[in-house]
């Protein structure tokens, strides 16, 4: 049998405790590596060419690092005053956003999730970006009412997006098979005329159908 590949992380943080931190959680984790950390933007675009990490768990204050969103996964670390940098880098294509301050099992979920290819919304970021989004995004009147014409089960699933379940757990929460719920998240995301499932999240928070807590 073979065995899986582990998950390999670059940590690109600022503050040299935070880095450490996030390191030492994510060294400690079975079947994920950290293959380097970096405090600059320079230092974390060499060890990106270098090591080709899957996921890169990055300080908005050092982006943008280049083109390096989707391949590999990058997971923005969150603060409590960070959020235009955090949003910058969502619509740039960012896998996520996960609090510096995250919980070891959290960290760990959402890193395994990202390199897997899903969009993350950790909730306890979520909290932290709901009132800026509307502030910093501009009007969004026309794409709340878009909300408000999605079926029922689209709102379902939109809901259950920005509670942060991956397709998997969408599936079993509504006893739907696996690729019917890739369908809908798609079409969610194609009627409300956003650039990914993150984005749709935040709009589900936005529109009062998610609760932050």
């Amino acid at each position: 049998m073979e065995l899986a590949l582990p998950v390999r992380v670059l940590v690109a943080e600022r503050d040299p405790a935070v880095r450490t931190r996030l390191a030492d959680l994510l060294g400690e984790a079975d079947g994920i590596e950290v293959v380097g950390s970096a405090g600059d933007a320079a230092a974390a675009r060499t060890t990106l060419r270098r090591r080709l990490p899957d996921v890169v768990l990055l300080d908005p204050r050092l982006a943008p690092l280049g083109p390096v969103f989707r391949r590999p996964a990058v997971l923005v670390l969150a603060t409590f005053d960070s959020e235009a940098g955090i949003l910058r880098a969502l619509r740039d294509g960012a896998a996520g956003f996960v609090l510096r301050s995250a919980r070891r099992n959290e960290l760990i979920k959402v890193v395994r999730l990202a390199a897997d290819g899903h969009v993350v919304l950790s909730p306890d970021a979520s909290r932290r970006l709901v009132s800026a989004a509307t502030v910093l995004s501009g009007p969004r009147d026309e794409r709340l009412a878009r909300v408000d014409r999605l079926s029922t089960r689209e709102r379902e699933v939109l809901v259950l997006v920005g509670q942060a379940l991956t397709n998997a757990e969408i599936a079993a929460r509504l006893e739907l098979a696996e690729p019917v719920v890739r369908t809908l998240v798609a079409q969610v995301v194609r009627k409300l005329e956003c650039t990914h499932r993150t984005d749709a999240g935040l709009l589900a928070y936005e529109r009062g159908l998610c609760r932050p807590g």
